[in-house]
């Protein structure tokens, strides 16, 4: 059945424009290492997807709020982003399954009060991606919320740590996936939420229904046999 339903349709013949894939710098997920050439997880994913379905793809990676307004405007043809991120879902196509799943924590340097939940923040400075949902809790951690007394916002993970050495701010709000391996080392952390990632196919694209349908047939694949593999 999968085999029908990849290489017998015309819509490979069909797809001849590059689809234009737009991600931010995002370790171990995304990572640019020369313009147009992505490597990390899902970047390797998603190239494996687009070989197995004879299909071109142009990558480029933008700043965290340029690329989420790009896609929230109908720009991007692919995206693997939390559902909050995209306030225009009608424009999109979302995979049947996620593509990861992220846990979202609080950090902070030993001698800082502990964070257990949310409530914990109050008063406190926080430092945020900038761009960020965080699954729909940016919103409510607004200044002007009665929460948080002031975000700190940043471009990158690392700079998070940096920020929290230099008391930027006394905790940091981020997805510990992304975060550096050391950082567990340096700073205390408690886990929030687990959120979901999904793959987004714009769907303005021709045959992007039964595109979509190709490319969860592909990850339900790819998936069976990682769980078929014998343990390393």
């Amino acid at each position: 059945m999968l085999q029908a339903l990849i290489f017998t349709s015309d819509v490979v013949a069909e797809q001849k424009p590059a689809l234009h894939w737009g991600y931010v710098h995002f370790p171990p997920y995304f990572v640019e290492t020369a313009p147009g050439l992505a490597e990390g997880e899902l970047a390797a994913l998603l190239q494996r997807v687009m070989q197995d379905l004879q299909l071109e793809m142009r990558a480029q990676q933008y700043p965290n709020r340029r690329m989420i307004n790009l896609l929230n405007e109908g720009g991007l043809d692919l995206a693997m982003v939390i559902s909050s991120v995209l306030t225009q879902q009608h424009l999109y196509l979302r995979s049947a399954q996620p593509v990861a799943m992220m846990e979202l924590a609080v950090y902070w340097q030993p001698g800082t009060q502990p964070v257990r939940q949310l409530s914990d923040l109050n008063n406190s400075r926080l430092i945020v991606m900038s761009g960020y949902t965080y699954g729909g809790l940016r919103e409510k951690l607004e200044p002007g919320n009665g929460l948080i007394r002031q975000l700190v916002q940043i471009e990158q993970h690392r700079l998070g740590i940096e920020a929290l050495q230099l008391d930027r701010g006394e905790y940091f709000l981020s997805y510990r996936h992304a975060m550096p391996p050391e950082s567990e080392h340096q700073l205390n952390y408690h886990i929030l939420d687990s959120i979901e990632m999904f793959l987004w196919l714009r769907q303005a694209l021709p045959n992007s229904g039964l595109l979509m349908q190709q490319i969860d047939a592909l990850l339900e694949r790819y998936n069976n046999e990682a769980q078929a593999a014998p343990m390393p």
